[in-house]
């Protein structure tokens, strides 16, 4: 391997590395406080936070790394022209298409990995991501029921029990907020349940007294129960959205148009990023006064117009106002026969 394509690939990767840490820092960090607050909320079980944190990790570096790639390319290539390099090898009869080469030699395995990640591991992470958060809600749901500890749940009700019994709840303590007033409930016994969306607690044998703030003693009301059903508040804030398709292995993908449509989704961040390389040394030239960072923001905005009309077309397919086939493979064609049109044109100048 020449020389020329070691030092572009050497430099584009220790970027692209250092670019992909940083943003993926940046992102966990969001997410990490997102999850925190959904356990302090009682949504979900704190045991299960970091477990995500890592799920959601490799799902955030398949849309990181065609990005991070751009950049590193970009940045690499301003640097070479800031400093003269680029001039240099030039002067000596190095055609610009081994710029190209080289990139192309440095994106093949990232898009490879970004292929495995995409069409192997991401869908399991899914499922993974979604088991791991319907078995912290139901752990959730128990830990709140501590005996002898005041819990604060997020719309400021007061639940506190006195024992747990063979999985029975003893003792109910219910303070709650009214619109116009407060509520205390006392309720002997109790149990948990409800669906994966929402938590109830099922009471027995209790009594509810309600009064306003005003104390109005026409208003204020006592009665006894025998059974009654309470939603949990906040059940069903757990962040992240629950996409089924998505969850589904890419050997069980069949031919029906949302399934070509998930299968396009799943392969078009790696061949957007081989095609999108092709112009990258076009994107990053710059003239001899310019900054090495002034090409990234044009570079970066073509990108995230070609990926977003990507989803568009995907969107589409899934709505039946595309044919599956070509699908939103017309538009890598499309992109493709403009970077050799402005190869062509370039090469005619030159």
């Amino acid at each position: 391997m020449p020389i020329l394509y070691r030092y572009l690939i050497r430099e584009t990767l220790a970027v692209f590395l250092a670019t992909n840490l940083i943003l993926l820092a940046i992102l966990l960090s969001f997410r990490l406080s997102s999850l925190l607050a959904a356990a302090a909320a009682g949504n979900m079980a704190l045991s299960a936070v970091w477990q995500l944190v890592g799920l959601q990790a490799v799902r955030f570096l398949v849309v990181l790394m065609p990005i991070a790639f751009v950049l590193a390319a970009v940045m690499t290539l301003g640097r070479l022209y800031r400093d003269q390099e680029i001039s240099a090898v030039l002067a000596c009869g190095i055609a610009p298409k081994h710029q190209t080469r080289a990139l192309i030699l440095c994106a093949a395995p990232v898009c490879l990995l970004l292929l495995i990640l995409s069409l192997t591991i991401l869908p399991g992470v899914y499922r993974g991501q979604e088991g791991l958060r319907q078995q912290a809600q139901q752990e959730a749901g128990m830990i709140l029921f501590t005996p002898n500890t005041f819990r604060r749940l997020d719309d400021g009700t007061v639940v506190h029990t006195g024992a747990i019994e063979n999985g029975e709840l003893r003792d109910f303590f219910i303070a709650r907020q009214e619109p116009d007033g407060h509520s205390i409930i006392l309720a002997d016994s109790g149990r948990l349940g409800g669906s994966e969306q929402e938590r109830h607690l099922y009471l027995e044998h209790g009594r509810r007294l309600a009064w306003t703030d005003n104390h109005d003693p026409t208003r204020t009301t006592l009665f006894t129960f025998d059974n009654a059903d309470l939603r949990l508040p906040g059940a069903n804030a757990l962040p992240g959205e629950n996409t089924r398709l998505r969850n589904v292995p890419t050997s069980e993908l069949g031919a029906s148009p949302e399934h070509l449509s998930e299968w396009q989704t799943r392969s078009n961040p790696a061949l957007a990023l081989i095609i999108y390389t092709l112009c990258l040394p076009l994107l990053a030239r710059s003239q001899p006064r310019q900054g090495r960072y002034q090409k990234i923001l044009p570079a970066f905005i073509g990108f995230a117009l070609y990926i977003n009309l990507l989803d568009l077309a995907t969107v589409a397919i899934r709505k039946h106002q595309l044919a599956p086939l070509p699908g939103s493979y017309w538009l890598h064609g499309a992109v493709l026969a403009l970077i050799l049109i402005a190869w062509y044109r370039h090469t005619r100048r030159a």
